[in-house]
């Protein structure tokens, strides 16, 4: 009996080795490539071709999983589909910790989907058309190499990769994102926290990374958790692989909703439905032009380093002259209901679209030193414990 206990505490202690050290041990050491700001004599408007069919959408929520373990409360996955139909979304992903959900329901995008993450900090990570689950995670600290390590693992599991709510008790700092690379979206609007500066930091460091805006919701009962965060997708269809290159285009744009009191399904419904919507943001020449379906309170153009532009008030048209210094400009609307808009922004290029090169390189002197004292240490440490056990 004391043999079998022995043995079962070495294989508890193995589990947590593997779960808890081994992500430290086998990550590499990064170098980061100095960033450059967009720059080109053309430009890219991730707008240019957009139709009149705005999906709402919200691609995180959660259920209840893993027997109740996570923070889903009494959130069933049919619960929560109602609960968004009701709202007059078309996608809603349910995005559980290390389980993939895909829906098949007739009216509804089928997206395979999950949350990556279970460290203390909360660095969370969107899998959108998901392949398969990473248990790989680094539970406590993190340092940019591990962050960068990561984004790599889960790049080539899933269609569309986000970082999620980086505000969220500081996970990621706003200068992490003038290095990092090998993801596609910024998940700026979020119930907890909003994220913008450190979106502005990876445009202005010259990575297009596009936005999503999210309920990440735990509680579907909770009328301040649903129909707070939505990502309007400029589609006309709800297949799995246009939605996905819509966002990657940046044809989509994020609102944060201002909460009410006593506010009810019916009432979101009706809200989403008289919504701000574009119906034109094109390039002409060097100039910006955006006409909208309705007036709005103030629309802003924002720039490099998320610096203000220009502002105008009541009105449903704006236009932005693009400076030499501009390298992109982003909109930003405000509505007279307190709601507040964020679009994907018109940047400097030469390409037709822009493509993200990856912005770091391995470490080989650094990297090999590190796994060298890991090895010796490893090996000290056996000959310590054998030298105990022949005693």
């Amino acid at each position: 009996m004391k043999k079998i206990f022995k043995y079962l505490l070495y294989g508890l202690l193995a589990t947590i080795f593997m779960i808890i050290v081994l992500p430290y041990i086998i990550s590499p050491v990064y170098d980061f490539l100095p960033s450059k700001p967009f720059s080109g004599q053309s430009y890219y408007n991730p707008y240019g071709g957009q139709d009149s069919l705005w999906q709402i959408s919200n691609f995180h929520a959660h259920s209840r999983s893993w027997g109740g373990l996570t923070d889903g409360k009494d959130s069933h996955v049919d619960t929560v589909i109602a609960t968004y139909r009701q709202m007059g979304y078309t996608h809603i992903g349910i995005s559980n910790y290390q389980k993939i959900t895909q829906l098949n329901i007739d009216g509804l995008a089928s997206i395979p989907t999950y949350e990556h993450g279970y460290n203390i900090k909360k660095r969370h990570h969107l899998c959108l058309g998901a392949k398969r689950v990473v248990w790989l995670d680094f539970i406590f600290a993190q340092t940019m190499s591990h962050k960068q390590f990561m984004l790599n693992r889960l790049r080539g599991t899933t269609d569309f990769l986000a970082i999620n709510h980086p505000k969220f008790c500081d996970g990621f700092e706003e200068a992490d994102f003038a290095l990092l690379s090998n993801y596609d979206a910024v998940e700026v609007l979020n119930h907890y926290r909003t994220s913008i500066p450190h979106w502005d930091s990876a445009l202005s460091s010259g990575y297009y990374a596009v936005l999503l805006a999210n309920d990440d919701m735990h509680d579907v009962k909770g009328m301040g958790e649903i129909g707070v965060n939505l990502t309007m997708v400029n589609t006309s269809s709800i297949a799995r692989s246009d939605i996905i290159d819509a966002l990657k285009a940046g044809r989509h744009y994020g609102v944060k909703v201002k909460r009410k009191p006593d506010e009810n399904l019916q009432i979101k419904r009706e809200r989403n439905a008289s919504l701000i919507r574009p119906k034109s943001i094109a390039m002409t020449g060097d100039t910006l032009c955006a006409i909208f379906n309705r007036k709005a309170a103030e629309i802003r153009f924002a720039g490099q380093d998320g610096k203000l532009r220009k502002t105008l008030s009541l009105t449903d048209f704006a236009k932005y002259v693009f400076a030499p210094d501009d390298t992109y400009i982003r909109i930003e609307i405000d509505d007279n209901e307190g709601n507040l808009y964020l679009f994907n922004p018109v940047i400097r290029t030469d390409a037709a679209q822009p493509a993200n090169p990856n912005r770091f390189v391995v470490n080989v002197f650094d990297t090999s030193i590190k796994w060298i004292l890991i090895t010796l240490l490893i090996i000290l440490c056996g000959f310590f414990f054998l030298r105990r056990r022949m005693k």
